[in-house]
């Protein structure tokens, strides 16, 4: 899963949680039993009250931009939820035409199966694809975490004979444009306490 799209779930996910433990918390409060134990500075409701009584609502309802702002907001809100909930299942990336026939791929997949031959190349630990596909030409990101001692060069050599030359030979005859970022990871010396 994309990790902004998996940061947004959760924080929607919070806040909705925050407002319903709010609300259902509010009724909580109006007992006698926890509203005795409260700290004096925070505002207490009355036993028996309620978030919008009648003659409030009454006096809302008399306002004319009341209800056309609870419907719009209403019908936005379920439209937003309504979008949210469709981008959850759209995903794969764009589709790409294999060399040799009418075939497609998924841009996901492809990047994908390159991660997974360049994790199996010499020298790298890690290594991460993004694909996003254009309709005549793609671009591949490569990010490569190299294994302790292994020299870049040769490395980066391998990547290109091996895996991003496939991708470039199952794309053909559309281009492909590769960027290659290659990372060290820190080696930590370990200390005696």
């Amino acid at each position: 899963m994309n990790p902004l799209r998996n940061a947004v779930n959760r924080t929607l996910l919070a806040l909705t949680g925050a407002a319903l433990l709010v609300g259902g918390g509010w009724p909580v409060l109006t007992s006698d039993a926890v509203a005795g134990r409260l700290p004096g500075h925070l505002p207490t409701p009355e036993a028996g009250t309620v978030l919008l009584d009648r003659s409030g609502l009454a006096g809302l309802r008399g306002h004319g931009w009341w209800t056309p702002a609870v419907v719009a907001g209403t019908a936005c809100a379920l439209l937003l939820c309504l979008a949210w909930f469709l981008a959850q299942f759209r995903g794969g990336g764009r589709r790409l035409p294999l060399a040799g026939g009418p075939l497609t791929l998924r841009s996901r997949a492809l990047a994908d199966a390159v991660a997974r031959r360049a994790e199996a190349t010499e020298g790298v630990d890690r290594a991460q694809v993004h694909l996003p596909a254009g309709k005549k030409r793609s671009r591949a990101r490569v990010r490569v975490l190299l294994e302790p001692g292994a020299a870049p060069g040769p490395v980066l050599e391998r990547l290109a004979r091996g895996p991003l030359d496939e991708a470039r030979a199952s794309l053909a005859p559309h281009p492909l444009s590769t960027r290659v970022r290659i990372g060290v990871r820190p080696t930590r010396e370990r200390r005696a306490r």
